[in-house]
């Protein structure tokens, strides 16, 4: 095996900014769903996200990035072929960043917003959050919108990491208690990501317990 891989008990997280992604190295159904966007910014910014995948996917298994074949899961995550399902990534983007994480310990899930975000999360608290979350939530705005925003990160990165889409709605799920979580969230523990690169953003990873270490990278693609 490459020592490119994640090492054991380890996932490394790529910071890529999609302005400075360098070509497209997608296949041909992607070009096609690129082509499918109504915004060309938007089709612009998924293509970059998806190439840097590719791109760091390709390095490890030192092979085209094109050419991986990448299978959509029953909720629509995506997940390498065989003989390279081993290699567990997720990938999440925002307007200007995006992350993308790599594991071999099993499934992994995370998530980026930007901090300012969660002013547009007041109101909508009965969307995503648990009646005990809510009741746990601070009055004064400013720091109710951080909160906010904080657990809404925090739940996307679990639920991308069990894989199971809106099928788990995240208004069940209470992150109040994190000595009694969800059953279906045993395996996992979520935490959130520090680098300077992550200033103005919210971002959090969820992987197997089995890892204890985040090693965060800045895609220099």
């Amino acid at each position: 095996m490459s020592n490119k891989y994640p090492a054991p008990g380890s996932v490394i997280v790529h910071v890529v900014d999609p302005a400075k992604v360098r070509g497209a190295r997608l296949n041909r159904a992607e070009e096609e769903l690129a082509g499918r966007f109504c915004f060309e910014k938007d089709a612009a910014r998924w293509r970059a996200c998806r190439s840097a995948l590719r791109m760091i996917l390709g390095e490890i298994l030192e092979g085209p990035p094109e050419e991986l074949v990448l299978e959509t899961g029953e909720y629509g995550k995506p997940a390498l072929a065989k003989p390279h399902q081993g290699l567990h990534f997720n990938l999440s983007h925002c307007d200007d960043l995006a992350l993308i994480a790599l594991s071999m310990e099993g499934e992994i899930g995370v998530d980026i917003e930007p901090a300012d975000r969660g002013t547009s999360l007041l109101g909508c608290e009965a969307s995503f959050c648990h009646p005990e979350e809510i009741a746990g939530l601070p009055l004064e705005k400013d720091r109710r919108a951080l909160a906010l925003i904080d657990l809404w990160t925090r739940k996307e990165a679990l639920l991308k990491a069990l894989g199971t889409g809106m099928s788990l709605a995240p208004e069940t799920v209470s992150l109040a208690d994190p000595t009694a979580p969800h059953p279906r969230l045993l395996g996992f523990g979520v935490r959130r990501l520090h680098h300077p690169a992550l200033e103005r953003h919210i971002a959090h990873l969820a992987a197997p317990h089995a890892c204890t270490e985040a090693e965060i990278r800045i895609f220099q693609g």
